[in-house]
């Protein structure tokens, strides 16, 4: 028997999308989009950070609770995708790591090529890093088209998205950003990982290339866990403070380059389907739903989902959808978007306070 614990928090998500507030340089789009309705060229973390200190200008899908007969929810399963085995002879390849010392970003080592031709499988790409048992990997469908290279770069973590150079607000707890780093309260766990090579059409205006749906598995050390100081995967996991991160280059309102006014967030924060009206892409709490408690494996083989009260098929998976598993030390994360990706976790402080307003529902299922 085998424990999962899904995260419904106490308190109703109330209405789902607020009046907004029209900040210069917004676009007006009404309906459901996979953007934000509004340019982040002419309003952005910098220029305009109270806009984005107000969460009623988003989307607000954390605690949100799936309603089949409400039409504004129909987003959250527009888009599902079926996994397939990897081809004969695809391994995970020993991955080259430059340093990022103090703040060196985009320092990545030698990229490593996987060739996929029309009809072969994204599945079993990745990489070793090295560092223990981490390593990332993907999972995915059937490529359609002429061949592609996917690469993976890695870099080490820098000097400041390292445990030290964090930040807490003065309640102790709360996210305090200061635009001179990409981390809030947040460190990074372990590496750095760069994915390109899978996109289906050109970069969008704030620098997201799309792709087919995929999931992305990432495994980390004990040690690099422990050396952030949280608490237990599985407190972290249930208080969403565990998650594969992902790197928004755009928030400071340059996506061709990475700054300290950057930030990382959660993964699935850069999706294009099955997202909303202007998505929360600023605030790593601003994820729609709670994680999965279990392996990439049995998410893909049950028919649970991160949205509570929403559920799919066995053998399919829901972009969007994101977990860890506490005994394997890996967080996963079902993506339509390459990028800079990493095992993101909160400080223990944050992940108990969480806690406190979480309703945790048990049950059991067989393995």
């Amino acid at each position: 028997m085998r424990l999962f614990i899904p995260l419904f928090l106490l308190f109703s998500a109330g209405h789902l999308f607020g009046g907004l507030i029209i900040p210069p340089g917004q676009i007006v789009a009404s309906g459901v989009s996979n953007s934000s309705n509004f340019d982040w060229i002419q309003t952005n973390i910098l220029n305009n950070p109270n806009y984005f200190e107000d969460d009623s200008n988003f989307f607000n899908g954390r605690n949100i609770v799936f309603n089949p007969g409400n039409s504004d929810q129909a987003f959250l399963n527009a888009k599902i995708a079926t996994p397939v085995a990897k081809d004969t002879g695809r391994v995970r390849k020993q991955a080259v790591i430059r340093g990022a010392g103090l703040d060196d970003y985009s320092n990545f080592g030698q990229a490593q090529s996987f060739r996929v031709r029309n009809g072969q499988s994204f599945s079993g790409i990745g990489v070793d890093t090295g560092n223990g048992n981490e390593k990332f990997e993907i999972t995915g469908g059937s490529h359609s088209g002429s061949e592609v290279i996917v690469e993976m770069s890695v870099r080490s973590k820098s000097e400041k998205e390292s445990y030290g150079y964090h930040k807490l607000g003065n309640d102790g707890h709360t996210v305090d950003h200061s635009n001179d780093r990409l981390i809030g309260h947040s460190p990074l766990v372990g590496n750095v990982i760069r994915l390109h090579g899978m996109g289906i059409q050109d970069a969008s205006a704030d620098g997201r290339v799309k792709t087919n749906p995929f999931a992305l598995a990432a495994t980390y050390t004990q040690e690099d866990f422990e050396a952030t100081f949280s608490l237990s995967e599985l407190e972290e996991l249930v208080a969403g403070c565990l998650f594969l991160g992902w790197l928004n280059t755009a928030i400071d309102g340059d996506p061709d380059t990475i700054s300290g006014g950057d930030r990382w967030v959660h993964a699935v924060q850069g999706n294009f389907d099955n997202m909303p009206t202007n998505p929360n892409r600023h605030d790593e709490h601003g994820v729609i739903g709670s994680a999965y408690i279990g392996t990439l494996e049995e998410y893909l083989a049950g028919t649970e989902t991160s949205i509570a009260g929403l559920s799919k098929d066995a053998g399919v998976m829901r972009v969007g959808d994101h977990g860890g598993d506490p005994e394997t030390n890996t967080v996963w994360a079902i993506l339509d978007h390459n990028s800079d990706l990493a095992v993101v976790p909160e400080l223990s402080t944050y992940a108990l306070f969480s806690g406190l307003f979480a309703l945790i529902v048990v049950y059991f299922r067989k393995k």
